[in-house]
């Protein structure tokens, strides 16, 4: 192999690049196999495409604005609460040279109302926590003190938010605690944060997703 490297370098890389593409493209063919598998055991649409990344875009959801290079795929709708849940892998790509790097999160994008204003509810973080020493805002919920330790919760119309954010939600919130959720006016979005889900967990995932949007929809 030295030797090989030594007089045809170009074509051994060359030879790798090929390997590892192949490999990656077989994951990606493998995963979507699999996921319309499941699918189709469950009675739900698969479509190998996910919603137009421009689409997604111009919804206010703040995850689609992110980045460059948007990407989505496997997408698998259900029945919800109020219209169906789109569940799919998304990607989206961050800085450049060797700073470069892509996010991937497997989403469920749900139709709501249109008392759903824009917010972005995320775990509490210590970085977080940092934040705010220095002046960074949230809007707490004073009568609900285990949810503002546990999230943070921003948006811009702070009277909005806090009106869609009932002492109901707000106690479903403090019950299922890790969650981030985004909300945009008639779209809810639940978010996987590590990476792309397992085809072996898209199902409680999308029961997940069910049960979230009737409790917070009703």
């Amino acid at each position: 192999m030295q030797e090989l490297f030594g007089t045809h370098p170009l074509a051994v890389i060359l030879a790798i690049a090929a390997v590892f593409g192949a490999g990656s493209l077989y994951l990606v063919w493998k995963r979507r196999k699999d996921l319309e598998a499941m699918a189709s055991s469950m009675g739900l649409l698969f479509t190998p495409e996910g919603p137009d990344p421009y689409g997604l875009a111009a919804s206010g959801l703040e995850l689609f604005s992110l980045g460059r290079s948007r990407r989505s795929s496997n997408m698998v709708e259900a029945p919800g609460a109020q219209g169906a849940i789109k569940v799919f892998d998304y990607s989206y790509t961050i800085g450049s040279g060797k700073s470069r790097s892509v996010r991937r999160h497997t989403v469920a994008l749900i139709a709501g109302g249109g008392e759903i204003p824009r917010f972005d509810l995320k775990p509490e973080t210590l970085m977080y926590k940092l934040g705010e020493m220095v002046g960074f805002k949230d809007i707490d919920l004073p009568e609900f003190p285990l949810f503002s330790g546990k999230y943070r919760l921003t948006g811009p119309d702070e009277e909005r938010v806090r009106a869609f954010f009932s002492a109901r939600r707000a106690a479903w919130f403090e019950q299922n605690l890790g969650l981030m959720v985004q909300g945009a006016p008639g779209l809810l979005l639940l978010i996987k944060p590590r990476g792309l889900l397992s085809p072996g967990n898209w199902p409680g995932f999308i029961e997940e997703a069910k049960a979230f949007a009737a409790e917070l929809l009703r």
